[in-house]
């Protein structure tokens, strides 16, 4: 509901018969070209995507935490209760393939990467919904993650994913004193990603701003 009230109090800010500017949201993406020797199977090799699907797929990926953000749910780990950590994150909204207003510029194969600009151009609709993300609700944190180099694009994901992860734990250990049964809230990439490789590892580096929409406690008898 929160959310609602802000996007519709952002357009109402923006005015009616103000000229349109342009407003794109751009991040620097990259693959590797080729796989590490001997991690797949043929199997897994005949069913790998090209590299350019596969900067297609992680674009749009990394655009989404942009433009629309993800929602995650977490639950702390606790050996007194027998509890493994659980984290899910999910897209508010994808960009599908073909969506118009998607692009990837500046294609430069370099190898071992193919590397690009992903862009997305904010409509109304979505700037007015990017905009709404700038509010005192919402909180700078920063997180890093690792993934599998051998898992490809799958371990680009998890890097990103476990970014995400480390950020919001971060953010709970504060607020909270007590260990809740679970946290669910939304993030969104405050500005371009980093990703590099470390010692056989995706690692990346992420800005985010996060809310957290509701924290579950234990219940006490």
């Amino acid at each position: 509901m929160r959310r609602l009230v802000l996007v519709l109090c952002a357009g109402l800010c923006c005015g009616v018969g103000t000229a349109e500017t342009v407003r794109i949201v751009r991040a620097p993406v990259w693959v590797y070209l080729e796989t590490v020797p001997g991690s797949m199977t043929p199997e897994e090799l005949a069913a790998k995507m090209p590299p350019i699907q596969e900067l297609d797929e992680i674009s749009r990926f990394v655009l989404a935490g942009m433009v629309y953000g993800w929602r995650y749910s977490y639950t702390p780990s606790d050996k007194t209760r027998n509890v493994a950590e659980f984290f899910s994150l999910e897209p508010l909204q994808v960009i599908p393939r073909g969506d118009p207003r998607f692009s990837l510029s500046k294609l430069t194969p370099d190898y071992p990467r193919l590397s690009c600009w992903a862009e997305f151009t904010l409509d109304e609709s979505v700037a007015r919904w990017t905009d709404s993300w700038n509010s005192v609700l919402y909180k700078n944190v920063r997180g890093r993650g690792r993934g599998e180099r051998t898992d490809e694009i799958a371990g680009i994901k998890s890097a990103y994913t476990q970014a995400v992860l480390q950020a919001v734990r971060e953010a709970a250990r504060k607020l909270e004193k007590n260990k809740p049964k679970e946290i669910r809230g939304e993030v969104l990439l405050r500005s371009e990603p980093r990703l590099f490789v470390e010692e056989g590892w995706f690692v990346a580096d992420l800005r985010l701003l996060n809310h957290i929409d509701e924290i579950v406690p234990y219940q006490t008898f």
